[in-house]
């Protein structure tokens, strides 16, 4: 087999085989498949008198590291959730860490937060979600078209804030090609059951020459989630916080009702030897935060009004008495996003690529109690990305990089547990690829210089109106330096021309964040007064990740069973001996009840053992006239405990998953159902409770009526929860006041055009 490619594209091969191999095992995305006869025999023509490149032999399974996963096309399609934890849930080692269905984290490996960068075409998505577990991510799944997962050791390209895993959201907001015909792309909408949610997005293609213009937007709303049973677990709040009469709801869970609109536009160049594009866009949400999981400290409304003017004092009354602990707490987020990009074919030896990225984002989080702002959250960050690709040898291949961010957050208000900073990170990368027969071996090596730089002189503890602290200020250093180095390496055996067995060395580390280092004060949504430490180290992973990969024509099969020791683990260690009162502002070493006070939790370092594994088997167990009928199989599982003194366990770990699914269909329809059952969590660490097992059952079915070309019109349906069980996520801060929804029916079309 012949294909011809200009010298510039030859960097695209890879990518085209990879996507050829997927499609002998999984259903092509329509908007993938060729447009047209016409638009087929138009690039033969294009390439008839390019040079020749050879392509030799039968690819089974695909260069992409066991380690990572990709999901795109109707799979992602189907997957898609109103918050971007929900839509990777059932991705092998992903959890949802909920905080009520307005927000939802992806947690990989049992790890979250500051530990997991979360991206947008490349550039982070620079949000709150890292400071508060109630914060949503800015990210709007619905614009996806492919989420790239990635763990182990290829995340050192991406920061220490990757060192348990990498999400990148691809949306092409800045197009990337040249629309075939004059006007191009895809309306969708959809309606969910639960709640009543109602989500439509549409995007827009237009482009002539070299130029190319997209459009997007979306509008999503959804009521008050429904459930199979009483919202709050009695037993667990007893347990916790010693709470026994309790005002508790039934088949719903009061406010948790969302709001959320957006929308885009990106302008292309897109020329012989590269392309220039930049995007701006808009993201507003609003949803609601499930009662009990914040109180408001009375004492705190004198004065208030001279943080936030626009505070109506009188508007408090009906929160400040027996519901006091439990207000209807509303977010308001917006987020104003510019983003550039501009890659480069030079013709020059050796070098492949030339990429730049950069992005601008605004970001805004205001906390409304009782109707009125009580917390903004304010951050501004400039992010950039600048890399080499090249080429020295047929069999040696790399990248050269560089990544830089300035950073700056504020918090005013009730809540202002972090002080106003600013920070600045500059990281320098390099990975290389050396190919030797059946052999590939990769080394990746990476500096990066953190500097976080406090506004404040020092930190204030908490203190009762004109009245003195009681402990003294905590002097802050003008700025806080870290040098982060980390390094890997991989080797990859294709044993096989269908199997491989990869293994994965790294050693990585990660600064400490705004919020550990910096934290002091009530912190309501966790239940918990926060205490920094300016003195933590950093955080240092040492992994080892074996993987193996199997692909033939009736079976595919990958697995990886990965050793994490992690030196200076940065957790929240409790105080047994202090308890912090906000509503009198006062501290007392014993409580009657965490009702009234919360408990000291103070950011320490020790070390941890993490282990696990992922694995997935698919097998083709019938070919048939009316289409494939393919079994899967999949499990995933992880374990983490302090590595010294009482062995405790880390907490919000996610428990032993293990399912099938079988699907049947062809390229036109398919139909499946999935079980997966969850395991108890009996190992939920320090002042967390226990979550029981559940059995999950979902289903789904799709068909694409190709009649009515050039028009792709896709039918589909998914059912989740058909049992209706009550589920309550391990990974959850609000696990006890808030299961995951029940029954649900999604039911949408998608007209791509």
């Amino acid at each position: 087999m012949r294909i011809r490619l200009r010298p510039a594209r030859r960097a695209l091969i890879s990518l085209c085989l990879i996507t050829t191999t997927l499609a002998n095992s999984n259903i092509a995305s329509a908007e993938t498949a060729p447009q047209s006869k016409d638009e087929a025999e138009g690039i033969e023509e294009v390439t008839g008198t390019l040079e020749t490149v050879e392509v030799v032999g039968k690819v089974f399974h695909t260069q992409q590291s066991p380690q990572e996963s990709t999901i795109k096309g109707d799979a992602l399609y189907l997957q898609q959730a109103d918050t971007l934890g929900k839509t990777l849930e059932s991705q092998l080692g992903v959890a949802n860490a909920s905080f009520g269905p307005g927000v939802g984290v992806p947690v990989i490996r049992g790890l979250s937060g500051s530990r997991v960068r979360i991206m947008q075409d490349g550039i982070g998505s620079h949000d709150a979600s890292t400071i508060s577990p109630d914060h949503a991510v800015a990210i709007e799944p619905l614009f996806a078209e492919q989420i790239d997962i990635v763990r182990g050791p290829d995340t050192i390209r991406y920061g220490g804030s990757a060192i348990g895993g990498m999400v990148n959201v691809k949306d092409n907001r800045i197009p990337e090609r040249v629309p075939t015909n004059p006007v191009e792309g895809a309306v969708e909408s959809r309606f969910d059951t639960n709640a009543d949610g109602n989500n439509s997005a549409f995007k827009l293609d237009l482009g002539e020459n070299m130029i190319a213009l997209r459009l997007g937007g979306f509008y999503r709303h959804r009521n008050d989630t429904e459930i199979p049973a009483e919202a709050i677990d009695a037993d667990a709040i007893q347990a916790q916080f010693g709470l026994s009469n309790i005002l508790n709801a039934e088949k719903t869970i009061p406010n948790t009702d969302s709001e959320s609109s957006g929308g885009s536009v990106g302008l292309s160049w897109l020329g012989e030897s590269g392309m220039a594009g930049m995007s701006a866009s808009h993201y507003s949400n609003r949803y609601g935060i499930p009662k009990g999981s914040h109180g408001i400290d009375p004492t705190h409304l004198d004065g208030l009004e001279l943080i936030l003017p626009e505070i109506d004092i009188s508007g408090f009354e009906d929160i400040l008495g027996p519901e006091a602990l439990n207000p209807s707490i509303r977010i308001g987020m917006i987020q104003n996003r510019y983003d550039f990009k501009s890659e480069w074919y030079p013709a020059i030896p050796g070098i492949e690529r030339l990429a730049f990225r950069y992005g601008i984002v605004d970001y805004e989080h205001t906390e409304f109690e009782g109707g009125q702002p009580f917390t903004v959250f304010n951050n501004q960050a400039a992010e950039g990305r600048f890399e080499i690709d090249h080429k020295l040898f047929d069999n040696f291949t790399g990248t050269f990089g560089a990544q830089w961010l300035d950073r700056d957050f504020s918090a005013l208000g009730v809540e202002t547990f972090v002080p106003q900073t600013r920070s600045d990170t500059l990281g320098l990368f390099t990975l290389q690829k050396l190919k030797l027969a059946s052999w590939t071996l990769e080394a990746g090596l990476r500096t990066e210089r953190i500097r976080i730089d406090p506004l404040a002189k020092s930190l204030r503890f908490p203190a009762p109106p004109n009245q003195p602290a009681v402990y003294p200020d905590v002097a802050l250093p003008n700025d806080l330096s870290f040098r982060a180095d980390s390094a890997s390496l991989s080797a990859r055996w294709d044993v096989l021309d269908s199997a491989s067995l990869t293994l994965a060395l790294s050693r990585a580390k990660r600064a400490p964040d705004i919020q550990e280092l910096l934290a002091l004060g009530p912190h309501l949504s966790t239940r918990s007064f926060e205490a920094g430490n300016v003195q933590l180290d950093n955080e240092t992973v040492n992994m080892a990740d074996l993987g193996f990969d199997w692909r033939s024509n009736r079976l595919a099969a990958k697995a990886n069973a990965y050793y994490n020791w992690t030196e200076n683990y940065i957790y929240q260690k409790i105080d047994p001996g202090g308890f912090y009162n906000y509503h009198e502002s006062q501290f007392y070493s014993e409580c009657v009840s965490t009702a009234d006070c919360l408990p000291i939790y103070a950011y320490d370092q020790r070390n941890a053992l993490f282990v696990g594994y992922e694995a997935e088997a698919q097998a083709t167990l019938a070919d048939t006239q009316f289409g494939q009928l393919k079994l899967t199989l999949f499990s995933d599982w992880v374990r983490g405990q302090f590595a010294n003194g009482d062995r405790a366990d880390v907490p919000r770990l996610p428990p032993l998953r293990f399912g099938a699914e079988i699907g049947f269909g062809d390229s036109l329809w398919n139909m499946s159902l999935r079980y997966t059952r969850g395991e108890a969590q009996n190992h939920p660490g320090a002042s967390e409770t226990a979550t029981a097992g559940y059995h999950l059952l979902n289903a789904s079915a799709d068909y694409h009526w190709k009649s009515l070309e050039p028009l792709d019109f896709w039918l589909f349906a998914k059912a989740s929860n058909l049992l209706n069980q009550e589920i309550r996520s391990s990974v959850s801060f609000l696990r006890s006041f808030a299961p995951e929804p029940g029954r649900s029916v999604v039911i949408g079309f998608r007209a791509t055009f």
